[in-house]
């Protein structure tokens, strides 16, 4: 995974506006819930979000999403840098009772830390900057693009309140929501932002599908790279091929074998590699390849 995982950057200016409007977010909340995707835990997550949130002094949850996904004693060893930051929380659409164990948490975590100290508005001072919820319990929900956080909302909510989709960047705007009469939730317009440059992040985390990847092909290659060295049979079973011995790094070669086959064909018989990284990159981003 560490190949992955570049240096912390200088943060991009054209993304400045963003962080006022998460710093506004966990500002207004008593908790903020940071929802990360099971499959790539140390990608997914902001230590950078995870500091404002120090920062401003707000207790804060990891909400470990598509739990489903990844075989448990893989994701055992990925959390373990997140255990005695925050408390780990695993939620799956298809494990009900994770959304009500969610809950569970977040009134334990908000009982435990205390509802913020609120400044009331006297008579001349200019209008406060954060708005203030009416609700006993304020929770932000944080996340890069689609990580599930939508989906974790209508779990929460047990109805189709935000509309979900595979396609990134599908929610816009803030949103609050009433989880029951003492619980409201600030959804964010799906945005942690990231460097424009890191496209293999983007890809792999599904914070942009295909056709807004401007290398796909990187981002396959990183995804073979991944199952080459946590589970080589996972790939080989799931698009029938025989890696062999092959070196890690020779990507190219297993790219072409995907290509010939499903008949992925140029003129001349010549493997349509471009074909092929789409549809790794599609099968990762909507599941059905599986670590």
């Amino acid at each position: 995974m560490q190949q992955f995982i570049r240096k912390r950057q200088p943060r991009d200016t054209n993304i400045e506006p963003y962080w006022d409007l998460i710093k506004r977010i966990i500002t207004e909340s008593d908790l903020v819930l940071e929802v990360i995707d099971a499959r790539l835990v140390e990608l997914s997550r902001n230590e950078e979000l995870e500091k404002l949130i120090e920062e401003i002094g707000r207790p804060f949850i990891f909400v470990v999403n598509k739990s489903d996904l990844v075989n448990r004693d893989k994701l055992g060893e990925q959390i373990k840098p997140l255990l005695g930051k925050a408390p780990v929380i695993f939620v799956s659409n298809r494990n009900k009772m994770s959304y009500k164990i969610l809950l569970s948490e977040i009134k334990k975590v908000f009982s435990e830390f205390g509802k913020r100290e609120i400044i009331e508005r006297k008579v001349g001072d200019p209008k406060v900057k954060f708005r203030e919820a009416k609700a006993d319990i304020v929770v932000g929900v944080l996340g890069y693009p689609n990580v599930g956080k939508s989906s974790i909302i209508n779990g929460l909510t047990h109805k189709k309140k935000m509309k979900v989709s595979k396609k990134a960047g599908t929610t816009h705007g803030i949103h609050w929501i009433n989880l029951g009469d003492d619980i409201k939730l600030i959804d964010s317009p799906g945005v942690i932002p990231l460097n424009r440059d890191d496209e293999v992040r983007y890809g792999l985390i599904g914070a942009r599908d295909n056709e807004s990847l401007k290398h796909p092909e990187v981002v396959s290659h990183a995804i073979i790279k991944l199952f080459l060295k946590q589970n080589k049979r996972k790939f080989e079973d799931f698009y029938e091929i025989d890696i062999g011995d092959e070196e890690e790094s020779d990507t190219y070669s297993i790219i072409e074998k995907i290509a010939i086959k499903r008949s992925f064909l140029l003129k001349g018989g010549v493997p349509d590699e471009n074909r092929a990284n789409t549809l790794i990159i599609r099968d990762w981003q909507d599941g059905r390849l599986r670590l």
